[in-house]
């Protein structure tokens, strides 16, 4: 079974983009550029290998919120926040 990596993100999250932002920062040894739509965001954390996301100051609009979830659902990584 490969690696899964955790994340940890403190920044203030109130929209798609600060996400986006948020997992450039986490990027490291990635090959695979930091996302910056939700189709992105998909391949970006299963190439990076990431399968937890902690998100200690959410904030995030419910529109965003929902697509961002949606995302991470259908590809196994799980949201705390």
């Amino acid at each position: 079974m490969p690696n899964k990596r955790r994340v940890l993100i403190t920044d203030c999250i109130h929209n798609r983009e600060d996400f986006f932002h948020a997992m450039d920062k986490v990027r490291c040894d990635s090959d695979v550029p930091s996302p910056r739509n939700l189709d992105a965001l998909a391949d970006f954390l299963v190439d990076a290998g990431i399968d937890r996301i902690t998100c200690a100051n959410w904030g995030m609009n419910e529109a965003d919120a929902t697509a961002i979830i949606t995302v991470l659902s259908d590809i196994g990584v799980k949201l705390f926040r």
